[in-house]
């Protein structure tokens, strides 16, 4: 699995009387959260911004900015596994 696979389904019951109550809207405040994080990229870690690109890219009704943030995604996963593990050069 990488981080441009699907997740899978949780198996996690929603009726449950200890999670944290969720509004209708859910999806789209996890799209402002997710945009939010996408146009502040310098302060977040390339893991939490591939997070957020596959969050715009399941929940925007938008196709251009799903697109955009699928290609997003791609090009920090390449950049990631081109990055030297540990040590200094």
């Amino acid at each position: 699995m990488n981080a441009m696979t699907p997740m899978p389904a949780s198996n996690v019951d929603c009726d449950s009387t200890d999670a944290a109550p969720s509004t209708p809207d859910w999806p789209a405040q996890r799209l402002v959260e997710a945009r939010g994080i996408v146009a502040d990229f310098v302060h977040h870690p390339d893991s939490l911004i591939i997070l957020a690109c596959r969050a715009i890219a399941a929940h925007s009704s938008d196709p251009q900015e799903r697109r955009e943030a699928l290609a997003l995604a791609g090009l920090l996963i390449c950049v990631s596994n081109q990055k030297p593990k540990g040590g200094d050069a």
